[in-house]
């Protein structure tokens, strides 16, 4: 039925609610040893490239309607080889970014039901309450998300209003721009929206012009909202210091405990805990999105019974689930990881290859008058995604 596809304004949100988490909460920490403009930088290159990724993955799913996944789309272009590459960095992506947002998210439980719990238990209450709503599908998640956005959003401008006046110019004024490439893990996870686009083209109807608009609109919001959140952590929280931005770093920490440490005030730290719960529960319900569909769709799991989304959710999320128990200080570790190699290499090479493959080797009729489908252009990115992946492995070898 056509009232039930999504407009440009919900599909908007589920890429910004998307967007908007875990690797939100990581950017301050890990740009805080190079600076605000070489963070800048970082953000904007970051921003464009998974921008264009994204739509790269829309058309091919405009060109195949029925390939509901990115699964689906690597076997029909790449073959065999293809589908199990897709499936072994598919799984390493979004599991670590479900552990990601499961640690994140389970920090804030215990301060909001203000009683001091085991992290093994708050874990385990945070899967509890979201999965079962990822399983449920577009009628549940799509009200809740809209919901937990907006909720986002007028927590995150409260917190931007009443924060400003404190930014030190002085603060935002350190630059270290050899350090900037080692954010690029973590900006690119910021970004990582493409996993949800096949699903979101099959709720939007494959409508081409709406679904383009809500990935760039989305994406955009997205970067601003990150500058003005670089601005008011970079500008308050110094890089040195027992509580600074590089101790946080290596205690794996997010980036809403040195911001209550440095202002002393109340009322900020009230909003910045309700915009970092927000932000990892919309970000762990969008990447869940694509993580359950591209299991049932890898499976052939059909949606009809009771025993299947349980089938979904144990393949989903029990590994996940372990790992985040077991390691509860893993949040920015596996920030790093995502970004590092699942997002440069699933969401950013593997859509390069198979527009590419699908335009020149098979003849698609796809991308044939936009720049995007240029073969200077799709080397253009591909270079880029291997210069990331280069500055990380470099990063873990030092």
């Amino acid at each position: 039925m056509k009232s039930s596809h999504l407009g440009v304004f919900a599909g908007t949100l589920i890429i910004a609610g998307t967007a908007i988490g875990g690797g939100m909460l990581g950017l301050p920490v890990v740009t805080g040893p190079c600076g605000f403009l070489p963070s800048m930088s970082v953000l904007i290159s970051s921003w464009a490239f998974m921008t264009l990724t994204a739509i790269l993955f829309c058309e091919l799913c405009l060109w195949k309607k029925d390939q509901i996944n990115i699964l689906s789309l690597t076997r029909h272009t790449l073959g065999k080889g293809g589908a199990f590459l897709c499936w072994v960095l598919y799984l390493f992506l979004f599991y670590s970014l479900a552990i990601a947002y499961l640690v994140g998210g389970a920090n804030f439980i215990s301060e909001f039901i203000g009683v001091e719990i085991l992290p093994t238990l708050r874990i385990v209450l945070f899967a509890l309450v979201f999965i079962p709503l990822v399983l449920l599908g577009k009628r549940v998640i799509d009200p809740v998300n809209q919901l937990f956005v907006i909720g986002l959003l007028i927590s995150y401008f409260s917190l931007v209003f009443i924060a400003l006046p404190s930014v030190s110019l002085t603060l935002l004024g350190h630059q270290n721009w050899p350090l900037a490439i080692n954010a690029l893990p973590v900006t690119f996870t910021a970004f990582g929206v493409q996993g949800t686009v096949p699903t979101l083209c099959s709720w939007m109807d494959y409508d081409g012009p709406k679904i383009r608009k809500a990935i760039v609109t989305g994406t955009t919001i997205t970067l601003f909202v990150y500058i003005l959140w670089q601005i008011i952590f970079l500008g308050i929280v110094p890089k040195e210091g027992d509580h600074g931005l590089l101790a946080t770093l290596k205690e794996g920490r997010d980036a809403i405990h040195p911001l209550q440490y440095f202002t002393q005030n109340p009322t900020i730290w009230g909003f910045a805990r309700a915009f970092g719960f927000f932000a990892l529960t919309t970000s762990f319900l969008g990447t869940g999105i694509g993580l359950v569909d591209f299991i049932r769709d890898g499976l052939k799991i059909s949606k009809k019974n009771l025993d299947n989304q349980l089938i979904v959710a144990l393949f989903a999320y029990a590994i996940p689930v372990t790992i985040a128990i077991l390691c509860p200080g893993i949040f920015l570790k596996a920030l790093g990881l995502a970004g590092g190699f699942g997002c440069a290499i699933l969401l950013g090479v593997l859509p390069i290859v198979m527009v590419y493959y699908s335009k020149y080797k098979q003849n698609a009729p796809l991308l044939e008058k936009r720049i995007l489908g240029n073969k200077s252009f799709l080397s253009a990115l591909l270079l880029f995604a291997l210069f990331e992946i280069i500055c990380e492995i470099i990063n873990l070898i030092g």
